[in-house]
This record gives C-alpha cells, structure tokens and sequence, in this order.
C-alpha cells in the first residue's frame, strides 16, 4: 500500500502547474508573434544576434572548456566572418581601444549583422524589381506558368551562381581548413667561422602561434610533437604567442613548454606579447624555463647554452626586443664580440633589420610577424600588409644589406580566421660550415 506523501504531493503539483504556466505563457507569445510579423521578424532576428554573440564571446574570452575547443574554434570562425562586413561600420563608432576591441563592438556588431543583411536583402528585392514578381505570383498561384527565360539571362545567372557556390566553397576552405594545414619548411645557411662542433646545426623555428580565439591548444600540441619529431638541437621562438585576450597567456606559453632540442629553446617576444602583458609574459617563460633575449644574448658550443662566450667554439645567439613595442639595440647583443664568432639574432618583427647601421656582424636572423600575408591572390600577391618593408620580409629566405633573414610564415592567425595559398609552418634551418 503506497504512503501518501503531502509534501512531495504538494512539490508535484506546484511543479506541474509551473510547467503549464510556462508553457501556456510560450505559446500565448508566440501566438502574438504569428499575428504580428514585424514582431516576429524582430524577434528571430534578435534571437540570430544572440547566437552569433554567444559564438563569439565564448571565444573571444576564451570560456570553451577543453573538450570543446576544436568544434568551438570552427563555429568561431563561421560567426566572426559572418560580422565580418558589418563591423566595419561598427568600428567607426566604438574603434579599437589600446589594440584591443571593446566588448561593446562585439555586442553591437553581433546584434545588429542580421539587420544589416536583412536590410540589404529588401533594398536588392526592390532595386531588382523582385517584388513586384513576388507579389504577383502570391496573387495568381494557382495559374502560373514558369516564364521563358532568354539564353542570355539564363547564362548571367548560371555564371553568377557558380561564382557564389565556387566564392563560398573557397570561404570555407581558406577559414576551416587551411589554417590547419601545417607545413614544415626547411632551409640551408651557409655561416662563415662557424664551429666545427655546430657544422650541420639544426634550429627547429616557430613563430606567431597566437593561442587564442582562432588556435585551440590541441592544434598547438600536434604543432609540438611535429617539431619535436624533427629532432632538432636548439628551438628558436620569435614571438606573439597570445591573441586578444590576457587569459590566453598561461596557456598559450606553457603548451610551449612541451618543445624539446638537444640544446634547449630561446625565444623573445612579439607586439601581441606586449599588448596582452609583456610581465605575464615573461612570468609564463621563466616558470617553462625558457630563456628570453629581448636585447640580451647567450653563446653556444657544442656542450650547451651558456652565458659566456668560449672563443672559437662558440656561435652568438642573441635578441632583441620587438620592433614596435620595446627597443632594437643590435648594438648593444652584437658588440664586443670577437670578429671570427659568428652571430644568430632573433627578431620578431623582420623590419628591425633597416634599422640596424652599426659595424658588427651579423650572420642570419630568424624572424616572424608578418604571417606570409596569410592570403596570397593570383596577380596581386599578398595584399595584407602592415608595413613599408613587409613585402620584402614577407617569409622564407629573403636577403637585406646586412645579412641573410629567415621569416615564418608563422603556426597561427590573427586579424581574420583565412589561410589562402600561405599554409602555416614550422621551420628547420640547418647551419653548415661556409
């Protein structure tokens, strides 16, 4: 025989009579919206900003747990290219502030996309004339005939839906699947004086992995075991290691803990790094143990890095800080050196090397930043640039007056979610006796 229970009895049917409020109050709105479409226009269209402003913010501040980043990472990219043209009005009214977008730009960019396309697809309904044939259509359903369409006009708009689908598919590539595509370069440099003991020296080169809204930490993990299988003696890291957000810190230096050489990883720091907190930083290096050469330098020989040099068996490698955002003393890591040793510099930005008019050797500089433009047109090259040398920096083997530069095209993205014909890269550049 079942007790009766008054209090779980009393539960039941306050819940019950909840659920049917609620659903009684759901369908009673959403009666309202079917007798009322301009308030039911408004309300999907809110509800389309919503999504794309979740979408956004949830990468943005990177608030996706582990598990969900690389399907998060994807959905991410569809969302901010879809903003993408609106936010160039939006940026007239809340502009970037300290190198970083408010929270307010995505908000009003976010909401205010659907309306945009759906203005622009009422303005193209009626300078088309397309309503009128809508309308009349609706009015005579019942006896309407498919018109005759001119040969002309059938090819204008065959062409121009192939166009759309073969746009559209190359959209989806370049943001979805490119940008995972990772290459490994290799490159051979001949140094004068250089150590029997370092002759066939290999650096494995990483640049600009930007973890972030764009780059999940698992794509971040096969780029380290791909350059660890490369078994290399020394990792050169040149910069920009965090995108956006000062929560990308941590996390985007320590995965980078995880690189192993013979000799060890050296790296100085890019203008993201500074833009994020250059503290935080270098806070995140000295606990992975990885030294940083903004305007410093070490020396290595065949047992090792050390910080005095050891005549002629050892090789200069040296840093210095990022172009933009802190000094370039070339002067300073390259003097008082003996004239036999030969010297590697790390530099962020490639464009330091214009700057440096000083006596001192200099034999090779390994250098990011530029991203290879990340999309290269057939004709036009790679028109995203963001500085007068650039497109003489733009990446792999490129030569200035003083000495020969090594740019990566880098592992990550920053400014949009696009790869096109500039697939991101490890580098392996091997040293060899001149």
């Amino acid at each position: 025989m079942r007790t009766f229970h008054g209090r779980a009895f009393l539960r039941q049917l306050i819940e019950s009579r909840v659920i049917l409020f609620v659903r009684h109050e759901i369908a009673a709105f959403f009666a309202i919206l079917a007798a009322h479409p301009a308030m039911k226009r408004a309300f999907w269209l809110g509800v389309a900003g919503l999504c794309l402003l979740g979408c956004i913010l949830a990468s943005e501040l990177l608030l996706l747990p582990f598990w969900l980043e690389p399907a998060g990472r994807l959905i991410y990219r569809a969302a901010f290219l879809t903003i993408l043209p609106f936010r160039g009005i939006v940026a007239l009214l809340i502009p970037v502030e300290n190198h970083h977008w408010p929270i307010s730009h995505f908000v009003l960019a976010c909401l205010g996309t659907p309306w945009a396309y759906w203005i622009a697809w009422r303005l193209a309904i009626r300078f088309t004339g397309r309503m009128r044939f809508v309308t009349w259509v609706r009015k005579h359903h019942h006896d309407y005939a498919c018109p005759r369409m001119s040969r002309r006009a059938f090819l204008a708009r065959s062409t121009a839906g192939v166009v759309g689908v073969a746009t559209g598919g190359l959209g989806s590539y370049a943001s979805t699947v490119a940008p995972d595509r990772l290459k490994v370069r290799r490159y051979e440099v001949a140094i004068r004086d250089l150590p029997s003991g370092l002759d066939g020296l290999r650096i494995v080169h990483v640049s600009d992995t930007h973890y972030g809204p764009f780059i999940s930490r698992g794509f971040l993990k096969e780029m380290v075991d791909r350059a660890n299988r490369l078994d290399g003696d020394l990792v050169a890291l040149t910069g920009d290691y965090v995108h956006f957000t000062q929560a990308s810190v941590e996390t985007g230096i320590d995965v980078l803990a995880g690189l192993r050489a013979r000799f060890g990883t050296v790296a100085v720091l890019g203008n993201h790094d500074h833009w994020e907190g250059a503290a935080a930083c270098r806070a995140a290096f000295t606990r992975a143990r990885v030294p940083l050469l903004d305007n410093r330098r070490m020396f290595l020989t065949p047992q090792g890095l050390t910080s005095r040099a050891d005549g002629e068996h050892a090789m200069c490698i040296a840093g210095v800080g990022d172009l933009w955002e802190d000094d370039v003393r070339f002067g300073e890591v390259l003097g008082g050196l003996e004239r036999t040793m030969p010297r590697l510099v790390l530099s962020h930005n490639p464009a330091a090397i214009e700057t440096f008019n000083g006596p001192h050797r200099l034999d090779l500089m390994l250098s990011g930043h530029t991203h290879g433009g990340q999309v290269k047109l057939p004709l036009l090259g790679a028109p995203v640039t963001t500085g007068p040398h650039e497109q003489k920096y733009l990446g792999g083997l490129c030569y200035s007056d003083r000495c020969t530069v090594i740019v990566s095209r880098g592992v990550g993205l920053a400014g949009i979610p696009v790869r096109h014909r500039v697939p991101p890269e490890i580098g392996l550049v091997v040293l060899t006796q001149a």
